[in-house]
């Protein structure tokens, strides 16, 4: 028996599995620089708007933050299930929208991350801070705050989880119209 492709075939997959971990430390690090970005980022806006709002408008921002954390879950489930087989097509057809969805679903885990877990995750740390913001403005009895910031969060926390349960199912029976509508959203900032 020839061992003699075998060495270098050895040195080829240490390599690759080196740079791997290298791709994957460094993703780490960006991942963590975004996400401290992203927060302070939503966390300034939305502490600049509640100062400026009424109790109305504030529930308005904190509802958009919830919103935005389903939102981008449902995207990163959709990227994540989709079948990239259409979007072959569509992308050997020369159009944008085609090529940025091979390109989102050849990244899924990383598009997931980003959606899932960097917009998503900042987007319910800003939700419940903004929601701790709406309860310092309404009561100064500690005894009402402690009630209310108990009834707040659970709210928040419900209507969170309650649709993002919703946004996983719609996220994978509507992979493909997800997918391509946020291909065709990001197609416009794609340069030729």
């Amino acid at each position: 028996m020839d061992n003699s492709d075998e060495k270098p075939r050895k040195n080829r997959d240490k390599k690759k599995s080196k740079q791997k971990r290298s791709a994957d430390w460094s993703w780490f690090i960006k991942a963590v620089l975004i996400s401290v970005a992203g927060s302070v980022l939503l966390s300034l806006i939305s502490n600049s708007v509640l100062e400026k709002l009424n109790l109305v408008a504030a529930f308005i921002v904190l509802l958009i933050f919830i919103l935005i954390n389903i939102t981008f879950d449902v995207i990163a489930i959709a990227v994540t299930t989709a079948d990239i087989k259409p979007f072959l097509s569509m992308s050997a057809r020369k159009l944008k929208a085609g090529t940025v969805a091979v390109s989102l679903i050849r990244n899924a885990e990383k598009v997931n991350n980003i959606c899932a877990d960097i917009v998503g995750d900042i987007a319910g740390v800003v939700s419940g801070s903004t929601g701790a913001a709406i309860i310092i403005s309404l009561f100064s009895d500690p005894d009402r705050e402690f009630v209310a910031n108990l009834i707040i969060t659970s709210l928040i926390t419900g209507i969170t989880v309650g649709g993002k349960a919703l946004g996983k199912s719609v996220g994978i029976r509507k992979s493909y119209n997800i997918v391509l509508s946020v291909s065709k959203f990001l197609s416009f900032f794609k340069r030729k």
